[in-house]
């Protein structure tokens, strides 16, 4: 086979990258022992690296044992430039400016409630347009944002929370900045946090994601897996039977966006305690009180939560299932209680809370992000939290 000496030199230096930025600080000989490349070829790229200022010497390893003269480190440059990132849901804008590395430069939220698209994307302008000037070699180099909703190739589907009417969102960031713009499902970014923000090698997962909807990310054999159409993982699109009339027209049954996202749950709660605006504060301090109406309202949360994870289960054989939910949270015990519902299984893996609620889908955005301006979609790059 004849190998392009381009794309081995691409390949090669992307190599020395992600040994920079996931084992860094480190001496070019440890990067040659690391990937079994040449000292030359090692010494020459990262030479190309420094011009380029993606990464940084920090001095000599001053724990070398070496006789002669220690060897310089080098470090993956966080501060090469800074990306900003969105999420959109119909009540809020959250917006989260981040390093090249993940770490947080400054966060905003603002209050949309259900406001018109085109009101939505000049206060993100505005958002943006009130952020620090960034110590950074280059700046702004990419957006990232989220949408709860389908994507599918930088399109909005649909979302059922925000009418995106013909506004191009990708088209109007990049046009107005000049960046590259990233738009991907919310649940879709959780699940990227949750395998990039981590040391330990996650190769299969599933992040539920419930807030306002329903959603599931996936990633298999560590890519993020959309579907044909950006559909896969639209959880809160499953129908529910309705025992009552087991012929009921399908285009007529509730489904689990309407039935058990946080926002639904919160409308139930608030009908059985005959109180409008019925917060999640107040749905877990009834809980901690044992209230009846509510702790029976949570069991069946539970139950059906219960029925959409092992679905899931089924469907993609998953390492470790992540939770990313504000209630379930506040509420640990609802993860007990479907570990118990699900012991009739012979295997189920681990389900464990987001390692950051709040976070989750902002960061997920950053490492696309970030991805994107390195040139290394597919590849490893672990980041800071």
């Amino acid at each position: 086979m004849i190998i392009n000496k381009d794309v081995m030199r691409d390949h090669n230096e992307h190599s020395v990258l992600q040994a920079i930025v996931n084992h860094g600080p480190i001496s070019r000989n440890d990067i040659s022992k690391r990937l079994g490349l040449n000292k030359v070829t090692v010494s020459d790229i990262v030479g190309t690296l420094l011009t380029r200022k993606l990464v940084v010497s920090v001095g000599e390893d001053r724990l070398s044992n070496a006789s002669g003269r220690r060897p310089e480190l080098v470090a993956y440059n966080a501060s090469y430039g800074y990306v900003i990132n969105f999420s959109i849901s119909g009540s809020a804008i959250e917006m989260l400016a981040t390093q090249m590395d993940g770490r947080a430069l400054e966060y905003s939220t603002v209050s949309i409630d259900q406001r018109p698209i085109r009101e939505i994307v000049a206060e993100m302008d505005k958002m943006m347009g009130q952020l620090p000037k960034f110590s950074v070699e280059n700046g702004l180099v990419a957006i990232s944002i989220a949408i709860f909703g389908v994507v599918y190739q930088d399109t909005i589907v649909t979302s059922p929370f925000v009418d995106f009417e013909n506004v191009n969102l990708a088209a109007h960031f990049r046009e107005r900045y000049h960046v590259p713009v990233i738009l991907e499902n919310e649940a879709n970014q959780s699940a990227v946090f949750e395998q990039d923000f981590s040391k330990q090698e996650l190769q299969s997962i599933v992040s539920i994601s419930i807030h306002e909807g329903f959603g599931a990310g996936i990633i298999l054999n560590t890519q993020l897996y959309r579907g044909n159409y950006g559909q896969a993982g639209e959880i809160g699109q499953i129908m529910i039977q309705d025992v009552r009339d087991p012929h009921r027209r399908l285009a007529t049954l509730p489904n689990f966006d309407t039935e058990w996202s946080q926002t639904a749950l919160l409308a139930k709660a608030g009908r059985l305690k005959k109180q409008q605006d019925y917060s999640l504060e107040q749905l877990v301090r009834d809980y901690d009180r044992q209230d009846p109406a509510i702790v029976q309202l949570l069991e069946d949360f539970c139950y059906q939560l219960a029925i959409v994870t092992s679905d899931l289960i089924a469907a993609y054989d998953p390492q470790m299932i992540f939770f990313n939910s504000p209630l379930i949270d506040q509420v640990p015990e609802i993860l007990k209680n479907i570990q118990m519902k699900l012991g009739f299984m012979p295997l189920v893996p681990p389900l464990v809370m987001s390692k950051d609620v709040k976070y989750a889908t902002l960061l997920g955005g950053a490492s696309l992000a970030i991805h994107q301006v390195l040139h290394m979609p597919h590849t490893r790059l672990i980041f800071h939290h």
